[in-house]
């Protein structure tokens, strides 16, 4: 008869745990409960500190949950990673909190916590840690409408990928970099941004950056005029999306459809996806979204000759994007961004590397 290995059962669910964080969170966070409990009963501090890492993810995955919770989770996988010397995890951690904070408008909290992992990466000389910094503060820059700032921070990433193995993060890289360089009108870096994320994407079984591939090539092709193949793309990332728990996603692929059946004048079907895209935003909640969403239904309600509900929602917009930028909640990072948040981001550069 074989010996029962709680050990092994302990490490081959967490494996499965994580397996299940993007498509099926809520079963990941059952076993990863189940993992605290078996762990616990053998004083295994460090399988604890890797469940609670899974729950934070698996949080991060349903944008539902509620705001505290998921900062919560987050904050405590943060600080078990920490106590146990789990450095991997105190990276994943730390980001995976600063971006909860990012997604429902937590825009100071999320930029304290990319630039201490910035400064620890760059202290330690850890080129995972620096990269999801670059990154995180890069997409700051980005939600605050300053792309030649968030194209500068992402840059900064690329020479750190060849000592990075992790494909993932190589994928939301040139992602992002993608973004900027179409803000910016540089299509074809933007093209070439794309293909080499679809490239990293081959060795990769599962990554929740794909749909935002299709997304961005939607839009390159939109440009250039080419509205089905975009619409095919949009489609693609809407689906993709549709597997997982990406909200973000979700919302802005259903606005960039809800646009190009505006442009066609479908006001039916634009009004359609852009409600829903409202919904969805509001349900996550995440500001910077639902303020694409107003404008998103606005311009629809303005095709329909509904001028009443087109002030409605323009002013519901501008609302939002004077909080976002200078509202009293958000003015110390306003102020940040007009002294240059990069000035900050310089002077740990500077001081770490001298």
């Amino acid at each position: 008869m074989g010996t029962y290995n709680l050990r092994s059962e302990i490490e081959e669910t967490l494996n499965i745990a994580r397996s299940l964080i993007h498509t099926a969170p809520d079963e990941a966070l059952r076993l990863a409960h189940f993992v605290t409990d078996r762990a616990a009963t053998i004083e295994d501090h460090k399988s604890e500190a890797l469940a609670a890492l899974v729950i934070a993810l698996a949080f991060r995955a349903m944008p539902t949950a509620k705001e505290d919770e998921r900062e919560a989770a987050a904050a405590k996988a943060s600080q078990l990673a920490l106590q146990n010397d789990l450095d991997d995890a105190w990276i994943d951690a730390t980001d995976c909190y600063a971006d909860v904070c990012y997604d429902t408008g937590n825009y100071n909290e999320a930029m304290d916590l990319w630039l201490q992992l910035l400064e620890v990466g760059l202290e330690r000389r850890w080129s995972k840690a620096i990269a999801r910094a670059y990154i995180g503060i890069g997409k700051l820059f980005f939600i605050f409408e300053d792309p030649p700032s968030s194209l500068e921070t992402h840059l900064k990433v690329t020479p750190l990928l060849s000592d990075i193995a992790d494909k993932n993060i190589h994928v939301c890289h040139y992602i992002n970099v993608a973004a900027a360089q179409l803000h910016l009108h540089n299509d074809l870096a933007s093209n070439q941004a794309l293909d080499r994320a679809e490239n990293a994407l081959q060795t990769l079984a599962f990554c929740e950056y794909e749909p935002e591939l299709y997304y961005y090539r939607g839009h390159l092709l939109k440009k250039v005029g080419q509205k089905h193949a975009a619409k095919q793309q949009f489609e693609r990332a809407f689906a993709l999306n549709g597997s997982s728990n990406n909200y973000w996603g979700k919302v802005v692929n259903m606005i960039a459809i809800g646009e190009l059946h505006l442009e066609q004048n479908e006001t039916h079907s634009s009004h359609y996806f852009m409600q829903q895209a409202l919904e969805a935003a509001a349900s996550i909640p995440a500001k910077y979204l639902l303020m694409l969403a107003h404008a998103g239904l606005a311009q629809t309600y303005a095709a329909k000759g509904q001028t009443d509900l087109e002030f409605t929602h323009w002013q519901q917009h501008f609302e939002i994007a004077e909080e976002i930028n200078s509202g009293k909640t958000h003015q110390r990072l306003a102020t940040f961004k007009r002294h240059s948040l990069l000035q900050r981001v310089h002077e740990l550069e500077d001081s770490l590397n001298t």
